[in-house]
């Protein structure tokens, strides 16, 4: 890290080690993490009563070819009290199995969780920098964790760093740095939530929006059986298709090279990080128009920023090439050539999101259980999912939203998702995680972005006692050079892109462009609602 110009020194406190010890840690271990060896080799049969296996994903995680970790931006009010945090971290999260647990290697070569003595003071560190000063530093920290050292294996896979620099309304910030194998986005956000507090009452937990069950009306026998034949056939049309896009994707279907595309390798770029802050009003008034959810408007509001971002950067070659002049492009054979490979609804341009398998545990599940109740089901059962994104121009920008819809209802119903799980977990239970790992870097290696959206709190939150005014998460280390996220918290929804900086050198352009676009739908409701 200090070829990047910043100065991380960990936090040393005279509290005891033994204060750190996980409530549940059984006699007969040392519980010394130093004495702990590496994963890959370690053999020790005596943790074989306290650990359980490590999931199929997560083994593909723990591979060096696929060194993801999720990283959140917690913006506090006030400057961080490092004590209180520590205090909170241990009451909290440290009674959590995956936060007090190494991963060991058994007797016959299966990777374990393994329960260990947490050391706080080596999870927590402080970052120290000249330039603490720029409005952009907390951005740029984050996204430079993307290249730090990795975690040290012999202890629990988390840090969190406190950044003494402001960013927006934030006086201080708190970054979590997380191996992926540790649970899925989802997961470590609901755990990350079960740890706060409302603002204006701090012995409730938050409020985070959950899906409502539609009422079905009652039908007759009859239709009801032509309703069950339809949606099976449909169920089964789908899945066959979605398997068929992710076999022949993990194997050679490709995205087009776009300014948007990374090629193998861009996961060891530098990153770059930005953030823009929409209205969720704004995004609920075009949900009601379209009949959709905010699911279908948030990414059909990406997929118009990313059809501006490329009509631009497009642009901006032709220019460099001396084809400004449309009379010029059309005469020349050459620049027709290029403009037909170049026109947005020529190219393949496609999303690979991750697909919770295992239903997240709610709030107060999460609650009871760092409280000391029964643990509960947690692990990367989770799967990918590809989505075509509708890269062209539109004349009417809700048409993003339409084409958005029709997109994700089609996967809400595929089984893709599914087969995609059970097969690599089968290959591996076969020949090893070598191969699926492969495969799985195919996947993200031949698509152009990661995309995912999480719904936050409803209103403003505590953490251990501090005031949180933005949660900005993202993921590093899969191969693609997008990553585009969308977090919902306290009336906003926050666009958060992280590129690698030699493929997309300006993510702020590209949130700006996400921004436009909701602009632009909301006026088109306008003008709509005047005729």
């Amino acid at each position: 890290m200090e070829d990047t110009g910043l100065k991380l020194r960990s936090i040393r406190t005279r509290l005891s080690r033994q204060s750190y010890a996980a409530p549940d840690q059984q006699a007969g271990t040392n519980g010394d993490t130093k004495l702990l060896k590496e994963w890959p080799g370690a053999d020790d049969s005596a943790w074989l009563v306290h650990d359980e296996p490590v999931s199929p994903a997560g083994r593909v995680f723990l591979q060096s070819s696929f060194n993801a970790h999720i990283i959140v931006i917690l913006g506090s009010e006030v400057p961080i009290n490092v004590d209180v945090l520590k205090l909170g971290i241990r009451n909290t999260l440290l009674k959590h199995k995956r936060f007090r647990s190494v991963i060991r290697t058994n007797q016959k070569g299966n990777l374990h969780w393994a329960p260990v003595t947490v050391n706080l003071d080596d999870h927590i560190i402080i970052a120290g920098s000249d330039d603490v000063n720029s409005p952009t530093f907390v951005e740029a920290y984050a996204a430079q964790l993307a290249q730090a050292p990795p975690l040290e294996p012999s202890r629990p896979l988390f840090e969190f760093h406190i950044v003494r620099a402001k960013l927006g309304d934030a006086t201080e910030n708190v970054i979590l740095r997380a191996h992926h194998v540790l649970g899925d986005g989802t997961s470590l956000m609901s755990l990350l939530l079960a740890c706060t507090r409302k603002a204006e009452d701090p012995q409730s937990l938050p409020t985070v929006p959950t899906q409502r069950n539609r009422i079905r009306k009652k039908l007759s026998t009859l239709k009801a059986f032509f309703l069950f034949l339809w949606k099976s056939l449909l169920i089964l049309w789908y899945t066959l298709f979605d398997v068929c896009i992710f076999t022949a994707t993990t194997i050679w279907l490709n995205d087009s090279q776009t300014p948007l595309k990374g090629k193998r390798g861009v996961e060891k770029l530098p990153r770059k990080l930005a953030h823009r802050d929409l209205s969720m009003d704004d995004i609920k008034a075009i949900k009601s128009v379209t009949g959709g959810t905010v699911s279908d408007v948030v990414f059909g509001m990406v997929a118009a920023g990313l059809s501006r971002y490329l009509q631009q950067r497009y642009a901006e070659e032709m220019n460099c090439q001396g084809l400004s002049s449309m009379k010029m492009i059309f005469e020349d054979k050459h620049s027709k050539k290029i403009m037909k490979k170049k026109r947005l609804d020529y190219l393949r341009v496609r999303a690979c999101i991750m697909v919770n398998l295992r239903k997240s545990p709610g709030l107060q599940e999460l609650e009871r259980m760092m409280n000391g109740g029964p643990e509960v089901r947690w692990g990367n059962q989770m799967s990918y999912s590809i989505l075509p994104v509708p890269v062209a121009i539109f004349d009417n920008p809700l048409e993003y939203v339409v084409r958005s819809k029709s997109i994700i209802d089609k996967k809400k119903v595929s089984l893709g998702a599914l087969f995609a799980y059970q097969s690599g977990t089968m290959l591996m239970n076969l020949v090893g995680s070598e191969m699926p790992t492969r495969l799985t870097l195919n996947c993200s290696d031949h698509t152009t972005l990661a995309f995912s959206s999480v719904f936050g709190p409803l209103e403003q939150v505590e953490f251990f006692g501090h005031k949180i005014t933005h949660i900005i998460p993202t993921v590093v280390g899969q191969p693609q050079a997008l990553c585009v996220h969308v977090q919902t918290y306290m009336g906003k929804a926050t666009v958060v892109v992280c590129t690698a900086m030699d493929v997309i050198p300006d993510p702020e352009r590209l949130c700006e462009n996400i921004g436009d676009a909701l602009k632009s739908m909301k006026q088109q409701l306008s003008n709509e609602s005047i005729k």
